[in-house]
């Protein structure tokens, strides 16, 4: 689900700005414009293979004067073996470092970077950058492939846990019956005898009906398991994912892009009533995204603990 947001800090100084609050501060300001932060500290830069092919980073944010080299070297490095055209932070309290010949020589011909050199202001800064590399993900097309792309994975995972808790309780040939004639056929289907013949297994059917029937399936599955305090807890917060999840992907698949007096919104109809998405409503639809997301993950935690 690419609801995250990378960022790549390198700093021989870095559990400082950790215990003042500046990295909090980075997590809180992503989580707020609905991304789910991932701010991966670098203390040694000797240390530096053992996490730049973890992720395809948003940002890098680097300490211009390390320990045993200088950032530009760093990311040279970085773009050299890893391809990174990644936006470039470097930060430094001398604020005459880019005087240097060595280092204008070395950095003519680097892009997308940005110097800083002012601590009061840093934070701000870095704002400021991760709103400019936000530019053209918030663009609402480009959000409507994200949250499409963020549906669909959900759906997976609601399918693997059905079949993980099928498998758990044991359910006969009967039950998993049961379970497609209630929920899985539509009124034409239940009137084909050698309907359910057409399958070799409730595996092979379940992940061809539709979403709103397996997020139906899945909670009757949970049902019987809501004496435990976290499956009903699961379950109570689980009640809006329709309208937060599934209605919201068949929404953006039926929405167009239009310039309302200057403003860019997502409009469109379904079934005679018409919606629209503007950049403010994409944030919350994020937030609820990732609060489902955290949501089964839990879930899937929780069973496989069982």
């Amino acid at each position: 689900m690419k609801l995250e947001y990378n960022i790549l800090w390198i700093d021989n100084d870095i559990q400082e700005y950790i215990d003042n609050g500046e990295v909090g501060n980075l997590n809180s300001y992503l989580e707020e414009l609905g991304f789910e932060p991932n701010i991966v500290t670098v203390e040694d830069e000797a240390e530096l293979d053992n996490f730049i092919y973890n992720y395809k980073y948003d940002l890098i944010i680097s300490d211009f004067n390390l320990n045993a080299t200088t950032g530009d070297k760093i990311i040279e490095k970085i773009r050299e073996e890893k391809g990174f055209s990644t936006e470039i932070l470097f930060y430094t309290a001398k604020s005459n470092f880019r005087d240097d010949p060595d280092v204008k020589e070395r950095l003519a011909f680097m892009d997308r970077i940005t110097f800083h050199s002012n601590r009061d202001t840093f934070l701000d800064k870095v704002e400021k950058l991760i709103r400019l590399t936000l530019d053209k993900l918030l663009e609402l097309n480009a959000t409507r492939g994200l949250i499409t792309a963020a549906t669909s994975d959900l759906d997976v995972e609601i399918e693997e846990i059905v079949m993980q808790l099928v498998v758990q309780h044991k359910k006969s040939e009967d039950d998993l019956r049961q379970i497609v004639i209630a929920k899985a056929h539509t009124p034409l289907q239940k009137r084909l005898d050698n309907f359910w013949d057409r399958y070799d297994s409730f595996q092979s059917y379940f992940p061809k009906i539709d979403a709103v029937k397996k997020w139906e399936v899945l909670r009757d599955l949970l049902k019987p398991l809501k004496t435990q305090e976290e499956i009903k807890t699961f379950l109570d917060g689980n009640k809006t994912y329709q309208t937060q999840v599934i209605d919201i992907r068949n929404k953006f698949a039926h929405a167009k892009a239009i310039d309302d007096n200057g403003i860019l919104k997502l409009k469109g109809q379904i079934e005679g009533q018409d919606f629209e998405f503007t950049e403010d409503s994409c944030v919350e639809i994020r937030k609820n995204l990732i609060n489902h997301k955290r949501s089964i993950e839990s879930l899937r935690n929780i069973l496989n603990s069982n």
